[in-house]
């Protein structure tokens, strides 16, 4: 008889995915991400975690949690937070180097980019009500950090991880009909 035991490492996972958080496969939780992809893993987890309404979801090379029903301000808070992936994703499909998985990005390397194009620095400005363009830069990568969307790897530089597949889908899913609505 098999066992359908979660892994020793369920609480961890859970404390990650519990906070909104993604366990890609590139970035610093890797080793859970390999624990989760585990087929028969994978398939414990899931059913564990349904038990408690969270359904485990897999995307490309990263994991999640959704539920099914939440409450009207969790979901006004989430779309308000999803504006700002919005505005923060257009920002960086403005660059030169545009996001893809794996992409590094250099805090003084962007200001460079920045000082180098007034529309970028406007869409930064709409962004980011800090004062200085390097705080302003620091804001946005310390937010989709905050996502797990990047992740810091030294004082000056961010990785972008594979949850970054996550907010391209939703993106992609937004329609805007002619009248605006």
């Amino acid at each position: 008889m098999v066992e359908n035991n979660p892994p020793m490492q369920t609480a961890e996972i859970f404390s990650i995915l519990n906070k909104g958080l993604f366990i890609s496969s590139n970035g610093g939780f890797s080793k859970l991400y390999d624990v989760i992809n585990m087929d028969e893993n994978f398939s414990i987890l899931k059913t564990y975690f349904s038990h408690i309404n969270y359904t485990l979801e897999k995307g490309y090379n990263y994991f999640y949690f959704s539920q099914s029903e939440e409450n009207k301000l969790n979901i006004e808070k989430k779309l308000e937070q999803f504006s700002n992936y919005i505005d923060i994703m257009d920002f960086f499909s403005c660059l030169d180097s545009k996001p893809v998985v794996g992409t590094r990005y250099r805090v003084t390397q962007l200001a460079e980019e920045c000082y180098a194009d007034e529309r970028l620095r406007q869409k930064l400005n709409a962004i980011s009500r800090k004062d200085k363009l390097l705080d302003k830069l620091g804001d946005i990568l310390d937010f989709m950090v905050t996502g797990s969307f990047f992740e810091k790897e030294d004082e000056d530089t961010y990785k972008v991880l594979d949850a970054l597949h996550y907010l391209e889908q939703v993106i992609s899913l937004i329609t805007i009909d002619e009248d605006g609505e």
